[in-house]
Formats: structure tokens, C-alpha cells, sequence
């Protein structure tokens, strides 16, 4: 199975525990080969991240990217993230002509168990399997041209048809996109993936992309909230949130914050105990705002609308920005 990951210096260790977490629970697999699209990994890094390969007998491959913004030919503006995320957008240019599908992974993921099933999932003539962002508001959808009924996806796992990328030079489309939207939109590649694919996406199931916001959150409400998207059954809901095969910390709870309160913080320390990074620190300093974080999950536990409207609130300067082009 191919993989691949983006990632510079400050979250190769993120990227090296989400590497062991999918090579420990996936020792079955035949063959496993990781690809690093790499802006600038230290060498100190690139040693620890080779140990975790050596001890799977995997592969590893990475990929210099320190120079992909050229590939923008335009200014860009990347509203506050690392601009390094575009860079799924460039796969066909860096990958081997032989790979004709790919799994991409966020650093931010925990792989919890097999994913051998991805292997054979049939694309239909997709260009990506995806799972559904099931708590992204109507209003930001709107801006990129969904109507409040079209699934709206997460490009933090990606199963990418590189076959039908390279047949319809859909890079070239993200680009024009990107460039007609005036190289501004909220959530980057994400947004550009959702609109040049729409129609084009093949739905997995949210056992592949657990957001750890989404435990807050009740099936009901997220039916009510996204009226397009099927949540599966209760049972099966709450089986995904207790035992989701992809975990995705999104979101601000991030479990290597000191004073975090994530649901799935058990996970990511189980494998960073098994890695080279076991003796890093945690970052520090932000143990109040981790508790007033942790307040606003409990309230939309108890009241989701509040968090709606809460988040709909302190979008407002951003969609003020966004529309100033």
C-alpha cells in the first residue's frame, strides 16, 4: 500500500507517531511504502523517523518540496495555515508515473487498526474516496458554490485516484480554481479539492476519519445540522466514535498540549511512548485556554446550537475577509 504524508521540521514528530501507529496495527500487510512530501525535515528527524521504518522492515521515501510554491504562480494568501498543505495538490508531479493510487494522511491522525480494506476500495471513476466533514456550517460551504445539501469532505485522509489525475490534468484545474479565487479561500486545498472534484468523490465511512470534535456531538444533531449526510445507525455511530480506525485530531484539543482534555489522547500517547519522540515535552503554556476549550465541548455536549452559534460568531471577520477580493 502506498502512503503519503506532508510535513516540515515541527511536526515530524507528529509524523513519525502517526507512522508507527499505521505500521503497527497493519504488520500484516504485504508491503507498505511511505511517502514524505518534505519542506524541510532536520536531519536529527529524518534519523528518528528511520527507526521507526528499520523496526517495520518498511519503506520510506521522501520527496523535496521546499520549493512547491512555485508551482502557485500567483500570490496566494493561506488565511492563517501552513501554506505547506497545498501541496497535495501537486501529487501527479511528484510521485512515479507507476503508483496509480495513494493514501494520504494528515500528521495529525492516528492509525488505530487495519486499513487493508482500503486497498481494494473500487473509485467508480472517482477522483478521491473521502470522508464527509459533518460539522462544516452551510455558510462556508456557500462560498465555494455547495448548496446546503452537497456533502462537503475532509481532505485530512485522502484515497487519491492518480491514474484519473494524471488522465484529466486535474492539477491544472486546481490551480485555475485557485487562481480565479484569487489565491484566497478559507480552507486552501480543502476547499479547492470539494468544488474541481464535486460529484467526483467517493464517501468512506467516518471509521476512516473520526474528527475528535465529533464526540461532542450527538447523531441527531448532526443530521439536523447537515441534512445531506447519513450518520448510520445509533448503534453504529457510537460504535465508529468508540472504535474509529483513523483518528484525526482536529481542531484546537490537540493531545500533545499540555492540559488537553481530547477524548482520544490515549491513543496518540500509547504510540508516542512506543517512539524516538517518548521524551519530548509537551507544549506548555497553554493550560488555561486548553480548560476554557474543554468548557465549550462540554456546553455542546449538553447544547450543541450553542457552538453553531458561537462558531458562526467568531467566523464573521473571516467571511469579511474572504469577500474582499
Amino acid at each position: 500500500m502506498n502512503i503519503i504524508y506532508a510535513s516540515n521540521d515541527n511536526y515530524a514528530q507528529y509524523l513519525g507517531i502517526s507512522m508507527l501507529s499505521l505500521m503497527e496495527n497493519n504488520r500484516d500487510m504485504e508491503e507498505i511504502v511511505i511517502y514524505v512530501l518534505d519542506q524541510g525535515i532536520s536531519p536529527e528527524n529524518k534519523n528518528k523517523l528511520q527507526k521507526v521504518i528499520r523496526q517495520y522492515d518498511r519503506k520510506m521515501v521522501y520527496i523535496d518540496i521546499a520549493e512547491f510554491e512555485k508551482m502557485i504562480p500567483f500570490e496566494f494568501d493561506a488565511s492563517g495555515y501552513n501554506p505547506i498543505t497545498l501541496s497535495r495538490l501537486f501529487l501527479c508531479s511528484y510521485l512515479p508515473d507507476h503508483i496509480n493510487r495513494i493514501l494520504y494522511l494528515d500528521c495529525d491522525t492516528i492509525v488505530s487498526g487495519s486499513i487493508a480494506e482500503l486497498e481494494t476500495v473500487s473509485f467508480d471513476g472517482n477522483y478521491v474516496a473521502a470522508v464527509p466533514e459533518l460539522l462544516m456550517p452551510i455558510e462556508k460551504k456557500a462560498l465555494i458554490g455547495h448548496a446546503k445539501d452537497e456533502t462537503y469532505y475532509n481532505a485530512g485522509v485522502l484515497l487519491v485516484n492518480m491514474d484519473l489525475w494524471r488522465q484529466d490534468k486535474i492539477e491544472r484545474e486546481f490551480v485555475e480554481y485557485y487562481r480565479f479565487m484569487n489565491g484566497r479561500l478559507l480552507y486552501n486545498d480543502q476547499d479547492i479539492i470539494n468544488h474541481c472534484c464535486k460529484g467526483r468523490i467517493k464517501k468512506l465511512s467516518h471509521t476512516y476519519n473520526l474528527s475528535t470534535n465529533l464526540f461532542y456531538f450527538h447523531r441527531f444533531f448532526v443530521r439536523k445540522l447537515q441534512p445531506a449526510y447519513d450518520t448510520a445507525s445509533s448503534a453504529r455511530y457510537e460504535e465508529i466514535l468508540r472504535s474509529p480506525l483513523i483518528i484525526h485530531y482536529m481542531g484546537d484539543e490537540r493531545p500533545w498540549i499540555e492540559g488537553n482534555y481530547n477524548k482520544y489522547r490515549k491513543f496518540y500517547y500509547q504510540y508516542k511512548e512506543m517512539s524516538p519522540w517518548k521524551e519530548e515535552p509537551m507544549i506548555c503554556g497553554q493550560k488555561i485556554y486548553m480548560f476554557c476549550y474543554h468548557m465549550l465541548n462540554v456546553i455542546t455536549f449538553i447544547c450543541p446550537w450553542f457552538r453553531v452559534a458561537f462558531s458562526r460568531l467568531i467566523g464573521i471577520n473571516k467571511y469579511k475577509w474572504f469577500s474582499k477580493k
